[in-house]
Protein backbone atom coordinates (compact mmCIF):
# COMPACT_ATOMS: atom_id res chain seq x y z
CA UNK A 1 0.00 0.00 0.00
CA UNK A 2 1.38 3.35 -0.92
CA UNK A 3 1.32 5.99 1.60
CA UNK A 4 0.25 9.40 0.35
CA UNK A 5 1.92 12.63 1.10
CA UNK A 6 -1.81 13.53 2.97
CA UNK A 7 -1.55 10.57 4.76
CA UNK A 8 1.89 10.88 5.90
CA UNK A 9 1.22 14.08 7.38
CA UNK A 10 -1.24 12.77 9.42
CA UNK A 11 0.63 9.88 10.83
CA UNK A 12 2.89 12.06 11.77
CA UNK A 13 1.06 14.76 13.35
CA UNK A 14 -1.12 11.54 15.15
CA UNK A 15 2.78 10.90 16.73
CA UNK A 16 2.89 14.20 17.85
CA UNK A 17 -0.53 14.14 19.89
CA UNK A 18 -0.55 10.74 21.21
CA UNK A 19 -0.33 10.39 24.74
CA UNK A 20 1.54 7.82 24.24
CA UNK A 21 5.52 8.04 24.60
CA UNK A 22 7.77 6.75 22.66
CA UNK A 23 10.98 6.99 20.70
CA UNK A 24 13.09 5.58 18.38
CA UNK A 25 16.40 4.51 18.08
CA UNK A 26 19.30 2.68 16.00
CA UNK A 27 20.49 -0.53 16.01
CA UNK A 28 23.49 0.83 18.89
CA UNK A 29 20.64 2.14 21.03
CA UNK A 30 20.90 6.01 20.22
CA UNK A 31 17.76 8.03 20.53
CA UNK A 32 16.80 8.88 16.46
CA UNK A 33 13.40 10.68 17.95
CA UNK A 34 11.41 11.03 20.94
CA UNK A 35 8.01 12.20 20.71
CA UNK A 36 6.05 15.00 22.83
CA UNK A 37 4.47 12.65 25.06
CA UNK A 38 8.16 10.96 25.92
CA UNK A 39 9.17 14.70 27.03
CA UNK A 40 6.47 15.33 29.14
CA UNK A 41 6.99 12.11 30.74
CA UNK A 42 10.80 11.92 31.16
CA UNK A 43 10.84 15.83 32.11
CA UNK A 44 13.82 16.31 29.15
CA UNK A 45 13.38 17.91 25.86
CA UNK A 46 14.13 16.41 22.87
CA UNK A 47 17.46 18.30 22.36
CA UNK A 48 18.54 16.53 25.45
CA UNK A 49 17.67 12.94 24.95
CA UNK A 50 18.20 12.75 20.93
CA UNK A 51 22.28 11.39 20.23
CA UNK A 52 21.75 9.87 23.80
CA UNK A 53 21.44 6.24 25.12
CA UNK A 54 18.29 4.92 26.79
CA UNK A 55 20.68 3.75 29.58
CA UNK A 56 20.29 7.81 30.59
CA UNK A 57 16.76 7.44 31.94
CA UNK A 58 18.22 4.32 34.05
CA UNK A 59 17.20 4.27 37.78
CA UNK A 60 20.09 1.38 39.21
CA UNK A 61 17.00 -0.85 40.80
CA UNK A 62 17.84 -3.30 38.17
CA UNK A 63 20.72 -5.61 37.67
CA UNK A 64 22.77 -5.68 34.25
CA UNK A 65 21.65 -9.45 32.95
CA UNK A 66 18.23 -7.22 33.06
CA UNK A 67 18.99 -4.48 30.52
CA UNK A 68 21.14 -6.81 28.91
CA UNK A 69 17.89 -9.39 28.16
CA UNK A 70 16.38 -6.11 26.98
CA UNK A 71 18.45 -5.23 23.86
CA UNK A 72 19.75 -9.14 23.27
CA UNK A 73 15.77 -9.77 23.03
CA UNK A 74 14.60 -6.95 20.40
CA UNK A 75 18.35 -7.77 18.38
CA UNK A 76 17.27 -11.16 17.62
CA UNK A 77 13.82 -10.13 16.35
CA UNK A 78 11.50 -10.71 19.05
CA UNK A 79 9.64 -8.39 20.64
CA UNK A 80 10.33 -7.56 24.63
CA UNK A 81 7.83 -6.69 27.13
CA UNK A 82 8.42 -6.29 30.39
CA UNK A 83 8.29 -3.43 33.47
CA UNK A 84 10.89 -0.92 34.01
CA UNK A 85 11.76 1.36 37.03
CA UNK A 86 13.16 4.72 35.37
CA UNK A 87 14.46 8.16 36.52
CA UNK A 88 12.94 11.25 35.67
CA UNK A 89 15.33 14.60 35.06
CA UNK A 90 14.29 15.79 38.39
CA UNK A 91 15.27 12.61 40.32
CA UNK A 92 12.34 10.88 40.46
CA UNK A 93 11.17 7.18 40.08
CA UNK A 94 8.92 5.92 38.04
CA UNK A 95 7.28 3.01 37.42
CA UNK A 96 6.57 1.82 33.01
CA UNK A 97 5.58 -0.75 30.64
CA UNK A 98 7.64 -0.62 27.77
CA UNK A 99 7.36 -2.48 24.62
CA UNK A 100 10.36 -2.60 22.51
CA UNK A 101 9.59 -3.68 18.51
CA UNK A 102 12.48 -4.41 15.97
CA UNK A 103 11.99 -2.74 12.55
CA UNK A 104 13.41 -4.15 9.42
CA UNK A 105 14.17 -2.95 6.71
CA UNK A 106 13.29 -3.47 2.75
CA UNK A 107 16.29 -6.36 3.02
CA UNK A 108 14.90 -7.49 5.78
CA UNK A 109 17.65 -6.38 8.15
CA UNK A 110 16.42 -4.77 11.56
CA UNK A 111 17.44 -0.92 10.80
CA UNK A 112 15.65 0.38 14.15
CA UNK A 113 14.01 0.01 17.28
CA UNK A 114 10.36 1.45 18.24
CA UNK A 115 10.02 1.63 22.55
CA UNK A 116 6.42 1.94 23.46
CA UNK A 117 6.24 3.51 26.94
CA UNK A 118 3.38 3.44 29.17
CA UNK A 119 3.31 5.43 32.70
CA UNK A 120 1.80 2.82 34.97
CA UNK A 121 3.13 4.50 38.61
CA UNK A 122 0.17 5.03 39.81
CA UNK A 123 -1.90 1.34 38.86
CA UNK A 124 1.68 0.00 40.51
CA UNK A 125 1.15 1.90 44.03
CA UNK A 126 -2.60 0.68 43.56
CA UNK A 127 -1.18 -2.79 43.56
CA UNK A 128 1.03 -2.25 46.29
CA UNK A 129 -1.67 -0.89 48.54
CA UNK A 130 -3.93 -3.95 47.80
CA UNK A 131 -1.28 -6.92 48.39
CA UNK A 132 -0.53 -4.58 51.68
CA UNK A 133 -3.97 -4.56 52.76
CA UNK A 134 -4.53 -8.51 51.69
CA UNK A 135 -1.39 -9.40 53.92
CA UNK A 136 -2.92 -7.07 56.72
CA UNK A 137 -6.19 -9.16 56.11
CA UNK A 138 -4.87 -12.49 56.57
CA UNK A 139 -2.30 -11.60 59.40
CA UNK A 140 -5.27 -10.09 61.16
CA UNK A 141 -7.69 -13.36 60.88
CA UNK A 142 -4.43 -15.68 61.69
CA UNK A 143 -3.49 -13.34 65.15
CA UNK A 144 -7.46 -13.17 65.82
CA UNK A 145 -7.72 -16.90 66.30
CA UNK A 146 -4.04 -16.92 68.48
CA UNK A 147 -5.48 -13.98 70.56
CA UNK A 148 -9.11 -15.68 71.14
CA UNK A 149 -7.26 -18.98 72.09
CA UNK A 150 -5.07 -17.04 74.09
CA UNK A 151 -7.31 -15.15 75.78
CA UNK A 152 -9.33 -18.22 76.86
CA UNK A 153 -6.39 -19.84 78.31
CA UNK A 154 -5.16 -16.42 80.54
CA UNK A 155 -9.02 -16.32 81.89
CA UNK A 156 -8.59 -20.19 83.21
CA UNK A 157 -4.98 -18.92 84.45
CA UNK A 158 -6.19 -15.53 86.53
CA UNK A 159 -9.26 -17.24 87.46
CA UNK A 160 -7.05 -20.27 89.06
CA UNK A 161 -4.98 -18.02 90.94
CA UNK A 162 -7.28 -15.73 92.26
CA UNK A 163 -8.50 -18.61 94.12
CA UNK A 164 -5.15 -20.19 94.86
CA UNK A 165 -4.65 -16.79 96.25
CA UNK A 166 -7.49 -17.12 98.68
CA UNK A 167 -5.99 -19.70 100.67
CA UNK A 168 -2.40 -18.49 100.91
CA UNK A 169 -0.78 -16.61 104.04
CA UNK A 170 0.10 -13.60 103.08
CA UNK A 171 4.44 -13.24 102.85
CA UNK A 172 4.94 -17.06 102.49
CA UNK A 173 6.80 -18.33 99.03
CA UNK A 174 3.64 -19.37 97.95
CA UNK A 175 1.43 -16.07 97.72
CA UNK A 176 4.70 -14.23 96.43
CA UNK A 177 4.67 -16.91 93.32
CA UNK A 178 0.53 -16.34 93.02
CA UNK A 179 1.30 -12.58 92.99
CA UNK A 180 3.96 -12.91 90.34
CA UNK A 181 1.62 -15.45 88.08
CA UNK A 182 -1.21 -13.13 88.50
CA UNK A 183 0.75 -10.01 87.90
CA UNK A 184 2.21 -11.55 84.72
CA UNK A 185 -0.97 -13.06 83.65
CA UNK A 186 -2.60 -10.12 83.88
CA UNK A 187 -0.47 -7.85 81.87
CA UNK A 188 -0.70 -10.94 78.91
CA UNK A 189 -4.02 -10.50 78.89
CA UNK A 190 -3.41 -6.54 78.30
CA UNK A 191 -1.50 -7.36 75.20
CA UNK A 192 -4.23 -9.77 74.07
CA UNK A 193 -6.77 -7.49 74.32
CA UNK A 194 -4.61 -4.79 71.95
CA UNK A 195 -4.36 -8.01 69.85
CA UNK A 196 -8.13 -8.53 69.94
CA UNK A 197 -8.78 -4.85 68.92
CA UNK A 198 -6.22 -5.27 65.75
CA UNK A 199 -8.20 -7.78 64.44
CA UNK A 200 -11.98 -6.27 65.21
CA UNK A 201 -13.08 -9.14 67.64
CA UNK A 202 -13.40 -6.75 70.50
CA UNK A 203 -15.94 -4.81 70.81
CA UNK A 204 -15.59 -1.05 70.24
CA UNK A 205 -18.63 2.02 70.98
CA UNK A 206 -18.65 3.75 67.77
CA UNK A 207 -20.41 7.23 68.09
CA UNK A 208 -21.24 9.73 65.76
CA UNK A 209 -18.36 12.56 66.89
CA UNK A 210 -16.35 15.48 65.73
CA UNK A 211 -12.92 14.28 66.09
CA UNK A 212 -11.08 17.34 67.40
CA UNK A 213 -13.16 16.66 70.34
CA UNK A 214 -11.23 13.58 71.54
CA UNK A 215 -8.08 14.91 70.44
CA UNK A 216 -8.18 18.19 72.21
CA UNK A 217 -8.81 15.92 75.59
CA UNK A 218 -5.40 14.79 74.81
CA UNK A 219 -3.28 17.92 75.15
CA UNK A 220 -2.64 17.80 78.66
CA UNK A 221 -1.58 14.11 78.65
CA UNK A 222 0.32 14.27 75.16
CA UNK A 223 2.61 17.09 76.90
CA UNK A 224 3.16 15.13 79.87
CA UNK A 225 4.43 12.21 78.05
CA UNK A 226 6.73 14.25 75.93
CA UNK A 227 8.06 16.28 78.83
CA UNK A 228 9.73 19.42 77.97
CA UNK A 229 12.42 18.78 76.49
CA UNK A 230 10.19 18.10 73.56
CA UNK A 231 7.86 20.49 71.63
CA UNK A 232 4.34 19.98 70.21
CA UNK A 233 2.02 21.63 68.29
CA UNK A 234 -1.48 21.91 67.43
CA UNK A 235 -3.23 23.12 64.36
CA UNK A 236 -7.13 21.70 65.00
CA UNK A 237 -9.61 23.59 62.62
CA UNK A 238 -12.75 24.08 63.87
CA UNK A 239 -15.03 22.71 61.24
CA UNK A 240 -14.42 19.40 61.06
CA UNK A 241 -16.94 16.99 59.29
CA UNK A 242 -18.89 14.35 61.56
CA UNK A 243 -17.33 11.03 62.09
CA UNK A 244 -18.11 7.93 63.63
CA UNK A 245 -15.59 6.33 65.96
CA UNK A 246 -14.58 5.17 69.05
CA UNK A 247 -13.43 8.47 71.05
CA UNK A 248 -11.31 6.34 73.35
CA UNK A 249 -9.56 3.90 70.47
CA UNK A 250 -9.35 7.23 68.57
CA UNK A 251 -7.43 9.02 71.57
CA UNK A 252 -5.71 5.54 72.25
CA UNK A 253 -4.75 5.25 68.14
CA UNK A 254 -3.27 9.45 68.69
CA UNK A 255 -0.94 8.60 71.85
CA UNK A 256 0.58 4.97 70.37
CA UNK A 257 1.49 7.62 67.39
CA UNK A 258 3.10 9.85 69.93
CA UNK A 259 4.88 7.65 72.12
CA UNK A 260 6.62 6.13 68.98
CA UNK A 261 7.48 9.41 67.23
CA UNK A 262 9.11 10.31 71.15
CA UNK A 263 10.77 7.48 71.01
CA UNK A 264 11.91 7.65 67.31
CA UNK A 265 13.21 11.43 68.15
CA UNK A 266 15.35 10.20 71.94
CA UNK A 267 13.10 12.85 73.29
CA UNK A 268 14.74 15.85 71.77
CA UNK A 269 12.56 17.07 68.92
CA UNK A 270 9.34 18.61 67.52
CA UNK A 271 5.67 17.31 67.16
CA UNK A 272 2.85 18.73 65.21
CA UNK A 273 -0.41 17.36 65.02
CA UNK A 274 -2.79 18.82 62.69
CA UNK A 275 -6.51 18.45 61.36
CA UNK A 276 -8.20 19.50 58.61
CA UNK A 277 -11.22 18.50 56.52
CA UNK A 278 -9.75 16.26 52.76
CA UNK A 279 -11.83 16.76 49.57
CA UNK A 280 -12.05 13.63 47.36
CA UNK A 281 -9.54 15.52 44.38
CA UNK A 282 -7.01 15.00 46.97
CA UNK A 283 -7.06 11.80 48.48
CA UNK A 284 -4.41 8.51 47.57
CA UNK A 285 -5.87 6.72 44.97
CA UNK A 286 -6.81 3.94 46.52
CA UNK A 287 -9.78 5.58 49.02
CA UNK A 288 -13.14 5.82 47.87
CA UNK A 289 -13.97 9.54 46.66
CA UNK A 290 -15.85 11.56 49.60
CA UNK A 291 -15.10 13.82 52.68
CA UNK A 292 -12.60 12.70 54.76
CA UNK A 293 -11.29 14.11 58.72
CA UNK A 294 -7.73 13.90 58.05
CA UNK A 295 -5.23 14.07 60.90
CA UNK A 296 -1.55 14.11 60.40
CA UNK A 297 1.01 13.36 62.97
CA UNK A 298 4.41 14.81 61.82
CA UNK A 299 7.58 14.63 63.81
CA UNK A 300 11.33 15.72 63.25
CA UNK A 301 12.82 12.08 63.93
CA UNK A 302 14.69 10.61 61.33
CA UNK A 303 11.78 8.57 59.90
CA UNK A 304 11.35 5.52 59.08
CA UNK A 305 13.73 3.29 57.11
CA UNK A 306 12.00 2.69 53.57
CA UNK A 307 12.57 -1.18 53.92
CA UNK A 308 10.75 -1.74 57.04
CA UNK A 309 7.73 1.27 56.26
CA UNK A 310 5.32 -1.68 54.63
CA UNK A 311 6.03 -3.55 57.66
CA UNK A 312 4.98 -1.10 60.50
CA UNK A 313 1.31 -1.88 61.50
CA UNK A 314 1.78 -5.85 61.31
CA UNK A 315 1.66 -7.03 64.86
CA UNK A 316 4.63 -7.93 66.69
CA UNK A 317 6.77 -6.50 63.98
CA UNK A 318 8.85 -4.07 66.07
CA UNK A 319 12.19 -2.44 65.67
CA UNK A 320 13.04 -2.06 69.36
CA UNK A 321 15.62 -3.84 71.14
CA UNK A 322 14.16 -7.07 73.18
CA UNK A 323 12.04 -6.50 76.23
CA UNK A 324 11.27 -2.55 75.11
CA UNK A 325 8.68 -3.38 73.05
CA UNK A 326 5.86 -5.75 71.90
CA UNK A 327 5.09 -4.66 68.47
CA UNK A 328 1.47 -4.41 69.14
CA UNK A 329 1.59 -0.19 68.93
CA UNK A 330 1.05 0.33 65.65
CA UNK A 331 -1.10 -2.83 64.89
CA UNK A 332 -3.53 -1.55 67.53
CA UNK A 333 -3.99 1.74 65.34
CA UNK A 334 -4.54 -0.12 62.37
CA UNK A 335 -7.47 -2.13 63.95
CA UNK A 336 -8.65 1.25 65.88
CA UNK A 337 -8.59 3.14 62.47
CA UNK A 338 -10.43 0.08 60.27
CA UNK A 339 -13.36 -0.13 62.71
CA UNK A 340 -13.95 3.16 62.07
CA UNK A 341 -14.04 2.62 58.43
CA UNK A 342 -10.87 5.00 58.03
CA UNK A 343 -7.17 4.68 56.35
CA UNK A 344 -4.05 5.02 57.76
CA UNK A 345 -0.52 5.38 55.96
CA UNK A 346 2.82 6.23 56.82
CA UNK A 347 5.14 8.15 54.85
CA UNK A 348 8.71 10.00 55.22
CA UNK A 349 8.86 13.52 54.55
CA UNK A 350 10.93 15.24 52.82
CA UNK A 351 12.49 17.55 55.08
CA UNK A 352 12.90 14.99 57.40
CA UNK A 353 10.82 12.78 59.89
CA UNK A 354 7.77 10.62 59.72
CA UNK A 355 4.07 11.84 58.90
CA UNK A 356 1.17 9.52 60.02
CA UNK A 357 -2.01 10.52 57.51
CA UNK A 358 -5.28 9.42 59.41
CA UNK A 359 -8.71 9.54 57.04
CA UNK A 360 -11.63 9.34 58.56
CA UNK A 361 -14.78 9.32 56.75
CA UNK A 362 -17.78 11.37 56.94
CA UNK A 363 -20.44 10.29 58.59
CA UNK A 364 -24.06 11.32 57.53
CA UNK A 365 -27.19 10.61 60.13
Amino acid sequence: MEITPEIRSILLESIEQTSESFFITDTEGTILYVNPAFEALTGYKAAELVGQKPSMLRSGEHPPEFYREMWEVPKSGRRWTGRVMNRRKDGALYNEEIRIFPIKGTDGAIKYFLTLRHDITKETELESQLIQSQKMESLGMLAGQIAHDFNNLLTIIIGSMELVSEDLQPGTVGAKLATEILRSSKEHAGMIKQLMSFTRKQDSIQLPLNPAAPLGELKILLEGLLGKSMKIEYDLAADIVTVKADPEQLKQAVMNIVINARDAMSGLGKLKISMRNSGPEELPPSLPRARYALIEIADSGPGIPPEILPRIFEPFFTTKPKGKGTGLGLSTVYGSIAQARGFIFASNRPEGGALFRIYLPEHRA
